[in-house]
């Protein structure tokens, strides 16, 4: 495991201040474990923090790796209040955020040249797949056992079966020795084996059964024809 604790240890400024998981991490710095992962309604802080720890690491604001150089759009100022606690360093630190694949893929396009052996860049393609098709080949071919992995809403565009791929992607990584970060909505990617799961804004442990996304799946699923007539009922 490389990072260990996440800290508030200097004024947070801009809109994250008012954030209610901003506030609970200053009181209590995140203890963070192999997978840990982050779920919460819309709004309630994951993806800032999420990109917040994933700037303090290294990583490029939009996503990608320590290496990377793209501009992103606007994103808060709150990593220069994070500190990180690390174990040691890991060796490569890659960071996915759902919104910002398609510029993620472009950048890696534009590194590429073509050669007689195929282009130089294994990613140069993922702007000529569908959106879940270059997630899946960006989580082959880029994230290691060595990798500190950050994601941020990585189901964007995935089907039900590719999350379920990448689940098991995940958590056999982690067995042999990269961490996860992620924030999801996904009841599948919850369920990556001994994650430590956190409700946002609390930063509360969480059971897999008692989470959001998995009660609200689990409710729906007992009658989808009674709750798609009570909500769309005049």
């Amino acid at each position: 495991m490389f990072l260990t604790k996440i800290s508030v240890t200097a004024p947070v400024s801009g809109y994250a201040a008012g954030l209610g998981v901003v506030d609970k991490l200053a009181r209590r710095p995140l203890e963070l474990a192999q997978v840990t992962i982050l779920t919460g309604d819309n709004g309630s802080g994951k993806s800032t923090l999420v990109e917040a720890i994933a700037i303090a690491a290294g990583a490029n604001a939009a996503g990608g790796s320590r290496h990377a150089r793209f501009r992103a759009s606007n994103h808060s100022s709150f990593h220069e209040s994070l500190t990180l606690t690390r174990s040691h360093n890991p060796r490569d630190v890659y960071f996915l955020r759902g919104e910002t694949f398609l510029d993620l893929g472009e950048y890696h396009q534009s590194l590429a040249r073509d050669t007689p052996f195929g282009p130089t860049d294994p990613l140069a393609d993922i702007p000529h797949k569908s959106h879940g098709q270059g997630i899946m080949h960006l989580a082959r071919t880029r994230f290691g056992p060595d990798t500190l992995i950050i994601l941020d809403e990585p189901e964007d565009g995935l089907s039900v079966f590719s999350q379920l791929e990448l689940l098991g992607y995940l958590g056999d990584l982690a067995r042999r020795g990269a961490q996860v970060l992620m924030a999801t909505h996904s009841p599948v990617l919850l369920a990556v084996p001994d994650a430590r799961i956190l409700e946002v804004p609390t930063l509360e442990p969480l059971l897999y059964d008692a989470s959001g996304p998995v009660t609200a799946t689990r409710e729906f699923i007992r009658d989808p024809r009674g709750t798609a007539q009570y909500l769309t009922r005049p």
